[in-house]
């Protein structure tokens, strides 16, 4: 555009040509100029370098090109050719006529690095929330002098000067300010020099190495430097072992850094690499949908103010529907306290922050249908199935197994055992702030259940993670908070849908059943992976008949199964082991009105903050093998059953969960029950130490139908990659056949498996169909709410 200062207007013309036709027509324009991206610009300005105009360069020109770059948005991403045909809205601008004017006295090196300027940090950035692989043949890229331009994911680029590869897959990277990575895989971070903040948490110059897994299963934490750093990247020990889980089922394939992708500067895959750093969209394995983490502008002004409130010791509860960021945002806000907050806590050298997971479907820090009181004191940098087990930033203090993966199956049980856990909160760890996750059932029950959470464990701040109502449920949790602070904040939905909310939770289990017992490497920080099937797996074996019994007996939660069919429901399928401190935790049973009158048990009155278990008192309970004649029977198996027919449950102020087991096979010959789970000797003995039993708790866990077709996916994938040598060498492990009968114990080998040899599996090829009724049957359990019953 001529400037004002220079002889008369101009009349400009622009072609406007849309992407589905090819007529062209012409519009008129205003002198005002048309605002221009920085790729724009720079074309332009490349193709005008060797014109001559005699029409000097204003100061306003200038300003007015300066304010179209910095307001224009960031040119789109690129597309495929064939979406071009998909909509008219998409529209291409070419101008007809030289419009702008490019001062012939402007030096050709001011010229030069004018036309080489990078761009802004925020084109650099990518906004979309999600991070498609291109395909090299058939997507377009950015062309800027001459060469293709891949979209950049980092906002640091690798140079001799910045990257320093130390071997062993050990790579040493200097970052400025603002510069920010994003890495797939596996890896240990440690930061020699300067600050770095990731996943919520402020990582300082330290000799302490954080460990990250970061597949493509969730969104991918982004390292964000705040001040010139100096970081240390190492491969992490544990990260092939964990991918080998994907050799046992598809859940676990393509979900990190494959050597078989290879980077564009080398021709070859390093055999030590567990991460990648995503420097460009060529880094992205193909066909790969990702997402980088990303907090919203509201959540971050939330969670500073919650960080710096003048509550000594703040307790968070937070609300809001399913899969709208709860656990994301309740992460995010852990790792803040733990690295950003001042200490909060009486004894000095030991920070921590206390999570009260009450979520059974989605749980974070414990195994699936628990609830659970866990202390955390080191960031979390990692998804749940990556952590099934304690580890040293991470301690279970108290947790309950509901046995169900919703509130719906006993709602009251579900809310005795969270007072059960936040008096324990108060009575032992009161100077830590605390967090409370919630579950996303937020209509009828569920909504009521809240309202009473809220009233009972009486937090300092609720917070409901949505925008979009609904209003009664807002309205409600707002009016339940009478003291506590009440603020919404946008959701945040997970935008990746490589794995859903079932298969998050098979992984997790599986993961947990593949932890190995009690086991801690690489100086105790990192679990090991048993990277063979479960029927691999030596499993314990517990008597149930006779005076050796190491179980009080099986408990049903939910339902009730008849004595003669226990066998058959509990064969192959997940159990909760329960530790019973003390014969109180029995309620409701006749047979307690036997029990001798000076036992401690007949007193049945507490107040609400003397709920936790005295010793001495459990000390003085009468021994479970009478109470164990009155109110168990004998299963046509010998099984020890306790009926459960008036809807009897343990109660939580005197037991708590030990983990989780699978019924591998029941041995009925010999009386034991083969099961598996990574529960240790130490704390079985530790049970009968303080005088307590262990009750195992049939109810609503998904059916583990991964662990029946392990054998097969090893048959298939195994033996090329462990190969048959190495599967032979565990030959001396007992295997029994995880099936309704036990099998002859042998070798462990796979190639004699087959699909009609293996339970429960049904092999349905092309268009075959299963039979009339051979998909789960659901019981509807609301027929008699009021807005289902007729007139």
């Amino acid at each position: 555009m001529v400037p004002s200062s220079s002889c008369g207007s101009v009349t400009n013309e622009v072609v406007f040509r849309t992407m589905s036709s090819s007529k062209r027509r012409r519009l008129p324009t205003e002198e005002s100029p048309q605002p221009l991206s920085a790729f724009a610009l720079r074309k332009k300005l490349l193709a005008q370098q060797s014109q001559v105009v005699s029409a000097p360069l204003s100061e306003n020109t200038i300003a007015e090109i300066t304010t179209s770059v910095n307001r224009d948005e960031r040119a789109p991403s690129p597309q495929k050719k064939a979406r071009k045909t998909r909509s008219t809205q998409h529209a291409s601008f070419e101008c007809t006529e030289t419009a702008q004017v490019v001062d012939e006295s402007l030096p050709n090196e001011d010229l030069a690095k004018l036309l080489e300027s990078p761009q802004s940090e925020d084109d650099e950035q990518l906004r979309s929330p999600s991070l498609i692989s291109p395909n090299e043949e058939e997507e377009e890229k950015p062309e800027i002098n001459g060469f293709l331009q891949p979209v950049s994911l980092s906002s640091f680029y690798p140079s001799k000067s910045n990257v320093r590869k130390k071997g062993n897959g050990v790579c040493r990277l200097k970052l400025d300010e603002g510069e920010r990575l994003v890495i797939l895989g596996s890896y240990g971070v440690q930061v020699e020099s300067g600050e770095v903040t990731i996943n919520g948490a402020i990582l300082k110059a330290s000799k302490t190495t954080a460990w990250v897994h970061a597949p493509r299963s969730h969104a991918l934490p982004v390292i964000r430097c705040t001040e010139e750093a100096t970081l240390e990247f190492q491969p992490h020990p544990e990260a092939e072992n964990l991918k080998a889980l994907g050799v046992l089922s598809p859940l676990f394939r393509n979900l990190w850094c494959e050597n078989s992708y290879i980077t564009s500067n080398t021709n070859q895959p390093d055999p030590h690499e567990t991460f990648r750093i995503l420097y460009t969209l060529e880094d992205v394995p193909k066909r790969a949908v990702l997402q980088d983490l990303r907090s919203p502008p509201e959540w971050n002004r939330e969670m500073a103010a919650l960080v710096v409130s003048n509550d000594p010791v703040p307790s968070i509860m937070i609300t809001g529907p399913k899969s709208s960021g709860k656990s994301t945002f309740g992460k995010l806000l852990t790792n803040r306290l733990l690295t950003g907050a001042q200490p909060r806590v009486m004894r000095p050298g030991k920070e921590g922050v206390v999570i009260l997971d009450l979520d059974p479907g989605q749980s974070e820090y414990c195994g699936v249908g628990q609830l659970a009181l866990v202390l955390i004191t080191k960031p979390v940098l990692s998804p749940s199935f990556c952590r099934p087990l304690d580890t040293p930033g991470i301690q279970t203090v108290r947790s309950h197994a509901l046995a169900s993966l919703s509130p719906a199956s006993d709602p009251e049980l579900y809310t005795e055992m969270a007072l059960d856990l936040i008096t324990h909160y108060r009575n032992t760890l009161a100077p830590y702030p605390l967090i409370i996750n919630t579950p996303g059932w937020i209509q009828g029950t569920g909504l009521d259940i809240l309202v009473s959470l809220i009233h009972e464990l009486r937090p300092s701040e609720v917070i409901y993670l949505s925008q979009t109502g609904p209003a009664d449920a807002v309205e409600a949790l707002e009016g339940a908070c009478n003291v506590a602070r009440f603020s919404t904040l946008p959701s945040q939905p997970n935008h990746n849908n490589l794995r859903t909310a079932i298969h998050l939770r098979s992984m997790q289990t599986m993961a947990y059943f593949h932890t190995e017992k009690g086991t801690l490497q690489n100086g105790g920080s990192h679990l090991c992976w048993f990277q063979r099937p479960l029927t691999a797996m030596t499993p314990w074996q517990v008597h149930f008949r006779g005076a050796e019994s190491g179980i009080f007996g099986v408990l049903c939660y939910d339902f009730q199964t008849q004595p003669d069919l226990l066998a058959d429901t509990i064969n192959g399928a997940i159990l909760a082991v329960v530790e019973v401190e003390s014969s109180k935790a029995f309620r409701n049973i006749e047979d307690h009105a036997s029990l001798p009158s000076d036992s401690p048990n007949r007193d049945c009155t507490e107040s609400a903050m003397d709920l936790d278990v005295n010793q001495d008192d459990q000390n003085k309970s009468p021994p479970f093998s009478s109470l164990q004649r009155k109110i168990t029977t004998l299963t046509t198996d010998g099984i020890p059953y306790i009926d459960s027919s008036l809807g009897v449950t343990l109660d939580p102020r005197h037991s708590r969960s030990l983990g989780l087991t699978m019924v591998r096979g029941i041995d009925v010959e010999n009386g034991d029950l083969h099961l598996l789970c990574p529960i240790t000797v130490g704390q079985v003995e530790d049970v009968r130490r303080r005088g307590g039993a262990i009750v195992l708790i049939s109810g609503k866990f998904d059916p583990p139908s991964w662990a029946y077709t392990e054998d097969l996916y090893f048959q298939s994938e195994g033996d090329k990659v462990f190969g048959m040598e190495e599967v032979e060498s565990h030959s001396q492990s007992e295997v029994v056949e995880l099936g309704l009968e036990q099998t002859k114990l042998g070798k462990p080998t796979t190639l004699d498996i087959s699909v009609e040899s293996v339970p429960w599996i049904q092999a349905v090829t092309r268009n075959q169909k299963r039979g009339a009724g051979s998909k789960v049957w659901r019981v509807r359990r609301d027929l008699r709410r009021v807005g289902n019953l007729s007139g």
